[in-house]
C-alpha cells in the first residue's frame, strides 16, 4: 500500500485540494523526507534508486482520496505500531500502474494494475512495491463493516471479475479527479463503501468468498506481473519458473479464465493505465505494441471488448491534470489540524 498520509480526522476542514512532491528535495534526501512529512500509519524503507514521491489530495472533514505516485520501496505495518496509534481505518488502493508483493499478516498478499487492494489498519502487513501510480481512500471500520460484516478483508484482491462495479467506479474518480470538488467527497465516499459491499455480495454464492488464493498462484500472478511485457512469458515458462507442472497450472487460473487469457486480461489493464496517465501521453500504437498486441487496430478490438469502449475514446475523455504548485506537506498537515 502507498500510504499518502494520516486517516482523515473527525473534523471539518476547508482545505480542499493540495499537493506533496519531492522535486524540490535532493535526490538522496527525497524518501527521507517522504518518510517525515507523509508516513504516519505506515513506515517505509529500501527505497530503488531515483526515488521520487508525488501526491495529490483531495480532502473534506472525514473524506479523503489521494493519487500517490512513488518510487520502489518496501512499506510495513509492525504490532508495534498498531500498539501505539490504534488506527481503525480500512486503506482501499485502487492500482494504476506497477504492482505489489508482501505478507498480509501471514497472507501472501500481489495484485498489480487494475485491481484493488483492501489493508486493515488493525492488523501487520509487509508490502514490496515497484515504482506505482495509485488512487488510494481511507474507510471507517464501522461504515465498511456494516455491508461487508462477515469477511475478511485483510490483504483481498479484487479484479475485474470479482469486482467489475468496483473498478470502474474507481476508474472514473481517477479520471475526473483534477476536476472534483471537495464538496462531491461525501458521496463518492458512500458510493466506494456501498459499491464494495455489493460487489462482495454478488460473489456471496461462491464457495471461495472467504478463502484465500493458493500461495502457488499468488506467486504465479506476481511472476506475470514482474514479466508482464516479456514476449516469451507463457505457461511454459511460467511452470518452469515456479517449478510446478503445466497441469497444475492450468487448473489454478481456470477460475480467472485460464493462463493464457489471464496474461493478456493483465496487459489490457497495463494498457488501460497508460491511456489514464496524462503525463505519458504516448501513441496508443506505441501502448499497443509494448503490451505484445500485433497491431494497433487488434489492441483497440481487444480494448473495446474488454472494457466497452475504444482506447481513443477513453483517452479523449481523460482531463489534463496540469501543474499546481508544490504545498509543503508540514504546512499542509498544520493546517489540516487547525494549529
Amino acid at each position: 500500500m502507498n500510504e499518502p498520509l494520516d486517516p482523515p480526522a473527525e473534523t471539518v476542514f476547508r482545505l480542499g485540494r493540495t499537493n506533496f512532491s519531492t522535486r524540490s528535495v535532493p535526490p538522496e534526501e527525497r524518501h527521507d523526507y517522504y518518510r517525515r512529512e507523509v508516513l504516519t500509519a505506515l513506515d517505509a524503507r529500501d527505497p530503488e534508486p531515483g526515488f521520487t514521491a508525488n501526491i495529490t489530495a483531495l480532502r473534506l472533514g472525514p473524506h479523503a482520496f489521494y493519487v500517490t505516485e512513488t518510487g520502489g520501496q518496501t512499506m510495513f505495518r509492525t504490532p508495534e505500531m498498531i500498539a501505539a496509534d490504534g488506527r481503525d481505518h480500512y486503506i482501499v488502493q485502487f492500482n494504476i500502474a506497477g504492482s505489489h508483493t508482501g505478507d498480509f499478516d501471514g497472507v501472501p498478499f500481489a495484485f498489480g494494475p487494475g485491481e484493488v487492494g483492501i489493508c486493515d489498519l488493525s492488523r501487520p502487513m509487509l508490502l514490496h512495491s515497484t515504482a506505482v501510480k495509485v488512487l488510494s481512500t481511507f474507510l471507517p471500520r464501522a461504515e465498511v463493516k456494516a455491508v461487508v460484516p462477515d469477511i475478511e478483508l485483510h490483504g483481498m484482491v479484487l479484479d475485474g471479475n470479482r469486482a467489475g462495479l468496483l473498478i470502474e467506479h474507481l476508474t472514473s474518480v481517477t479520471r475526473w479527479f483534477p476536476q472534483l470538488l471537495p464538496e462531491t467527497l461525501p458521496g463518492i465516499t458512500r458510493a466506494t463503501i456501498e459499491l464494495l459491499g455489493a460487489c462482495l455480495a454478488m460473489e456471496a454464492g461462491r464457495a471461495d468468498l472467504g478463502t484465500r488464493e493458493s500461495p502457488v498462484l499468488l506467486r504465479a500472478r506476481a511472476y506475470v506481473e514482474h514479466n508482464l511485457l516479456e514476449p516469451s512469458l507463457n505457461p511454459a515458462r511460467i511452470s518452469e519458473a515456479l517449478g510446478v507442472s503445466r497441469s497444475t497450472l492450468y487448473r489454478l487460473f481456470e477460475p480467472l479464465g485460464g493462463v493464457t487469457a489471464y496474461i493478456w486480461e493483465r496487459r489490457l489493464h497495463l494498457a488501460r493505465a497508460a491511456l489514464l496517465d496524462p503525463k505519458r501521453a504516448r501513441r496508443i500504437s506505441e501502448i499497443a505494441f509494448q503490451c505484445g498486441f500485433s497491431s494497433e487496430a487488434h489492441f483497440s478490438r481487444s480494448f473495446r471488448k474488454a472494457f466497452n469502449i475504444r482506447p481513443s475514446d477513453l483517452r479523449s475523455l481523460q482531463p489534463s491534470l496540469g501543474e499546481e504548485p508544490d504545498t509543503p506537506f508540514a504546512k499542509w498537515t498544520d493546517t489540516a489540524r487547525g494549529t
